[in-house]
């Protein structure tokens, strides 16, 4: 029968790496940002094949941009944007114009561009539903032998589709709007929003959010809509402005604020940013430092104690 090796006195930095793994934060009182202290959360996220992944509060106090799919988008200075330190998160084919950090989506794999699931340095968040189901070439207008469960870098979540705004940031699924049996009205902004707020970020910042479609204005991609599909994107609209102002108290009483970066969006629901203000607010968490100069040197070679004393500035 094989036996592990082990070690009667491991060293003392793999004894540190123990110690402070049993602390764990999250043992007894779940992750800290959440509201019911001594109750373990609810598992969040998922391997396709159903094993819990721990990755709850990851970007814990950190801020990041939500890039949805509207026109003003294109406005916004990609390169900024793109700086080391920012957390960027697309949604649907937002990816097409700006590659992000995370990307998540609610409706078929057939829907996205392929180069999103064949990314691995994007994070993709993905119904748990969809794994089995093959990915789309739009160059080729062909489905591939790749499926979802192939892709790399692919986390799942489990969806609902009946909103109430007291427990949005709490039940153990993501809320996407409501089925019509309970008014109608989805969007993947709000499992966005959510899966945000549970990756520990605090400031989210949107990008390309207008809240209002015509023929002539459509999405930052190349995407035509139909007449009813237009109609149905403002009704929803209308729909998450109601949302959204229910979930703007519950947000702050969390330390959790929503900005908008568009000033004539037609989501008022949120405080108005500038991307300037925004982009300065999100790269002070990086200290400022300079990534061309930073310094290097000495870093090896001395030691804790005499870097606590100073010694080699």
């Amino acid at each position: 029968m094989f036996q592990m090796e082990t070690s009667p006195k491991g060293g003392r930095a793999d004894l540190k790496d123990d110690e402070i793994a049993r602390w764990g934060r999250s043992r007894n009182e779940g992750y800290r940002k959440f509201r019911h202290g001594f109750v373990q959360p609810a598992p969040m996220f998922f391997t396709q094949d159903h094993h819990p992944l721990q990755i709850c509060d990851m970007y814990r106090g950190r801020s990041a941009f939500l890039i949805c799919g509207g026109p003003s988008f294109s406005n916004i200075d990609r390169n900024v944007l793109a700086s080391p330190g920012l957390l960027t998160m697309g949604v649907n084919n937002s990816p097409r114009t700006f590659r992000p950090n995370l990307w998540c989506s609610v409706d078929t794999p057939d829907h996205w561009i392929r180069s999103i699931w064949l990314d691995p340095g994007i994070t993709k968040f993905v119904p748990i539903c969809h794994a089995a189901k093959k990915i789309f070439n739009s160059d080729r207008w062909t489905y591939m032998d790749q499926r979802v469960g192939d892709c790399p870098n692919v986390v799942y979540y489990k969806r609902n589709e009946h909103f109430r705004a007291k427990q949005f940031l709490w039940e153990d699924t993501m809320n996407w709007g409501n089925h019509k049996d309970y008014g109608g009205g989805r969007s993947i902004m709000l499992v966005a929003i959510r899966i945000l707020f549970l990756l520990g970020v605090r400031r989210v910042y949107l990008l390309g959010c207008d809240f209002m479609m015509n023929a002539d204005s459509t999405y930052h991609f190349d995407q035509d809509r139909a007449k009813g599909a237009i109609k149905g994107n403002n009704e929803t609209y209308q729909k998450l402005n109601g949302w959204f102002t229910e979930l703007r108290p519950l947000f702050e009483q969390e330390g959790f604020e929503v900005f908008n970066c568009n000033e004539q969006s037609g989501l008022r629901s949120f405080k108005f940013i500038t991307f300037a203000d925004a982009f300065a607010e999100a790269f002070g968490h990086m200290d400022n430092v300079d990534l061309d100069n930073e310094r290097t040197r000495g870093l090896y070679d001395t030691k804790s104690e005499d870097k606590e004393k100073g010694i080699g500035k």
